[in-house]
């Protein structure tokens, strides 16, 4: 009997296209491979049976409605965040970082209120034994959590009906190679102030934990012509940011914000590898976010110091700039997605 070569879990690669943002859910030629990501694909379906009146088992099924559940996770990556948040905050457009010729920067600002038009892509996962192919991957959530032991990102998202038995872009692929942040390259301040924003250093934070999700949802119609969701809507998103601090005068300090309701402002920063060395310029992923301080836990024991976290929601902030709630900016060598 000849051998045949198995669909090995190994060899299953992922490639993804940027869609554009006027024709989202059109097939684009799959032609980036970010290799920072592990991904995880599923077929979900709703698929009814029907049984005769009288009778015991159905005789009948019909497959009512079809589409892709996908999840990322890895460690976090000054390259790979980019797609990402491109995909829940909405396309950014890449901006040389004066006066460097080869480092750009990349900033997204959600609106308080109105539409967002997200990035989405057309997926591919597979290898030259079989593959399979989906379209309008939309990032529905995201975030990261780190301590000085590691720093990691995780992400989901929907796609329409998937497309099986396809052939995989060969040409013109480009590689985007892992820029991983690591947890020396991260402070985290608190001040209460937005122009003061980046002032205060923490310095006995522990851990830390941002969750965004529930960004996008799916619209289903009555409509035939349909195999999948027809588009997607707004929803209201739950952003949340979980410290974790040494329980010294500062860290109990912050309770005072819980209980006044004072809005306070974060920002996780990370500098990483210098890419640019004429100009000074590293690797770099800024969050910036108001909050609102609504939880507390009991105190606890890490590594050895008594600690205490608090738990905060995302708030706007209609007098910091234009208004805003949080804005990411990166820096990278990447001129597009």
């Amino acid at each position: 009997m000849p051998w045949t070569a198995e669909r090995t879990t190994v060899n299953q690669k992922v490639q993804i296209g940027a869609e554009a943002t006027t024709d989202l859910g059109v097939a684009m030629t799959c032609n980036r491979i970010i290799e920072c990501f592990t991904w995880s694909i599923g077929i979900k379906t709703d698929a009814q049976t029907f049984r005769g009146t009288g009778r015991k088992y159905p005789a009948v099924q019909e497959l009512n409605r079809e589409w892709v559940e996908f999840s990322i996770d890895g460690n976090f990556d000054y390259n790979g965040i980019i797609y990402v948040v491109a995909g829940v905050f909405g396309n950014a457009t890449a901006a040389l970082h004066a006066p460097s010729s080869t480092v750009y920067d990349w900033i997204f600002t959600p609106p308080l209120t109105g539409s967002i038009v997200p990035r989405t892509y057309t997926i591919e996962q597979g290898d030259s034994i079989r593959a399979h192919r989906c379209t309008y991957g939309l990032f529905t959530g995201w975030g990261y959590k780190g301590n000085r032991n590691d720093f990691t990102m995780s992400a989901k998202g929907i796609a329409k009906n998937l497309t099986d038995g396809v052939t995989m872009n060969a040409a013109g692929v480009t590689v985007i190679a892992p820029a991983p942040v690591v947890s020396k390259h991260v402070n985290v301040y608190l001040d209460t102030t937005s122009g003061g924003i980046g002032g205060t250093l923490v310095t006995r934070m522990l851990s830390i934990d941002f969750s965004g999700d529930g960004y996008y949802g799916p619209l289903w119609t009555l409509n035939r012509a349909n195999a999948s969701w027809a588009a997607h809507v707004d929803l209201v998103p739950k952003n949340t940011f979980k410290m974790l601090v040494e329980a010294d005068a500062t860290g109990m300090g912050y309770l005072a914000h819980l209980q006044s309701g004072a809005t306070v402002y974060l920002r996780v920063d990370a500098a990483g590898t210098t890419i640019d060395v004429p100009n000074s310029l590293t690797q770099l992923f800024r969050h910036d976010f108001a909050a609102k301080i609504v939880n507390v836990s009991e105190f606890k024991d890490d590594q050895g110091v008594y600690a205490i976290e608090y738990e905060m929601e995302v708030a706007e902030d209609t007098a910091w700039g234009s208004g805003k709630a949080q804005t990411v900016t990166v820096q990278n060598l990447l001129a597009t997605l």
